[in-house]
């Protein structure tokens, strides 16, 4: 009862608008229409009177299945091929996909009074060409069918893959329906492979469409492909540099530009300029996934060997794409010595010194002690208040700053600003649980040698 009050109520509001703004009351009226062929759910829908064909099928699927091709829902060992293949293209898209069947968008038929009339709708959708998505009216009924012929377009170009074929397509019309090139695209040398009905083979040909543009109109069949090459848009490089130089950011910079020279276009160094722990690093190399490494994190510790165990605990300690540099003999020696030409995404890093040594662990106050040169690291447990109870002698360890690693502390090593130091804790065992241990290990080895022994027998 509510409900109809509340409809009544918002109708009368509707009215006294339109009533209010001149507005014809006409439009407001629904008109009932029809769908069938290959959509979600055929039937009849009641849409307005300014619809169009595509309002339509907005109602009869999920707007996300008005794409040409519907992706299916990807098994879980694709989805790890698009996060480690190592071919960057392949990472967003699976590899190799199950074709789908395709909507014939271009094929809609509209029967009107018994007469019936072809539109592209693909070309709507793709181009903006209203003409072919027309306004519905009362009684109309729209047919979707099956799409049978494709070509595709591949390469340098808005949206690539298969395009619904239609008689009559150009070459210019399938780049178009792929919303055209993107930057970089070379049409001096589009890839254009016919499909041969007889052999079921291919014969290709490189066209040049900037020096003959009538070669747009040249007439494309069932099964071709069309290839749009893509160059790169020039040989300048994107470096970045932070940290303690003059001018952070990020510099455009030709193709035999060193770290040295860099940091010059940066302003120089800053006097907190730490050249011990600078780090430079190419990004893309940083980015890209690591298949082993992704498998070994996946994996049980305990199903580990020793050696792939050694492999994730420095993969983890350790930067990827992170280049052997010596920061300090590029800068005393001007940049002649022990530098080296930057890549494209390359990245430096120059961090301010920080005169601290971080000791952590079972420590009683662990923290940030300062730095006193030649002091060992036995110093600096000492000024953190010294050994917590249950800690581990044979486990405190110095992590470098400058590389990640982990060494085993040593009489007389040089600690470092900006060094950790690790004191680990015992494991909890007691002594009869290690006797318990030891009893049963000896038994079992007792057991496989009596086993043995009665084999050979």
């Amino acid at each position: 009862m509510k409900t109809r009050l509340y409809f009544s109520i918002f109708f009368l509001m509707i009215v006294s608008l339109a009533l209010a703004q001149d507005i014809d009351l006409n439009v407001l009226t629904l008109n009932s229409v029809s769908i069938s062929g290959y959509v979600t759910s055929p039937g009849t829908y009641k849409v307005t009177r300014v619809d169009r064909i595509t309002d339509l099928l907005n109602q009869a699927m999920m707007p996300r299945q008005l794409e040409l091709y519907r992706s299916p829902v990807a098994p879980p060992e694709i989805d790890i091929l698009k996060k480690t293949h190592p071919i960057p293209e392949y990472r967003e898209d699976t590899a190799t996909e199950e074709e789908e069947a395709l909507q014939g968008l271009r094929h809609v038929k509209l029967i009107r009074n018994g007469v019936a009339q072809e539109y592209d709708i693909f070309s709507f959708l793709r181009r903006g060409d209203l003409s072919q998505n027309p306004i519905l009216r009362d009684g109309d009924h729209v047919h979707i069918p099956y799409a049978t012929e494709v070509v595709e377009v591949i390469g340098a170009v808005g949206m690539p893959g298969k395009l619904e074929y239609r008689a009559g397509d150009t070459l210019g019309d399938v780049i178009e329906l792929a919303v055209g090139t993107i930057p970089g695209a070379d049409l001096s040398r589009v890839r254009l492979s016919e499909y041969q009905p007889t052999d079921k083979g291919y014969q290709s040909q490189t066209l040049d469409l900037n020096a003959n543009p009538e070669l747009r109109q040249r007439e494309i069949h069932p099964r071709d492909i069309v290839m749009v090459p893509l160059t790169k848009l020039s040989n300048h490089r994107r470096v970045k540099i932070s940290g303690e130089v003059l001018y952070q950011g990020e510099f455009i910079v030709s193709e035999d530009t060193g770290i040295w020279d860099l940091i010059q276009m940066a302003g120089g160094l800053t006097e907190e300029a730490d050249l011990d722990n600078a780090v430079v690093l190419n990004a893309t190399i940083n980015a890209d996934p690591d298949p082993e490494f992704e498998r070994l994190r996946e994996s049980p510790l305990t199903n580990l060997s020793p050696i792939e165990y050694s492999y994730l605990r420095n993969k983890v300690r350790q930067a990827k794409g992170r280049y052997s540099v010596d920061f300090a003999r590029i800068i005393q020696s001007e940049g002649l010595e022990g530098d080296i030409i930057l890549q494209d995404s390359d990245v430096i890093w120059i961090p301010q010194k920080v005169n601290m040594i971080w000791v952590s662990g079972h420590v009683r106050n662990p923290g940030l002690v300062p730095h006193k040169q030649g002091e060992s690291w036995s110093y600096y447990i000492q000024q953190a208040g010294g050994y917590a109870n249950n800690y581990n002698r044979q486990g405190i360890r110095l992590m470098r700053s400058h590389s990640g690693n982990w060494v085993k502390v040593r009489d007389n090593m040089e600690v470092n600003p900006g060094d950790m130091i690790f004191v680990a804790d015992k494991l909890d065992r007691s002594f009869w649980t290690d006797v318990r241990d030891i009893i049963g290990v000896t038994a079992s080895a007792i057991t496989i040698l009596i086993g043995v022994e009665n084999l050979i027998k």
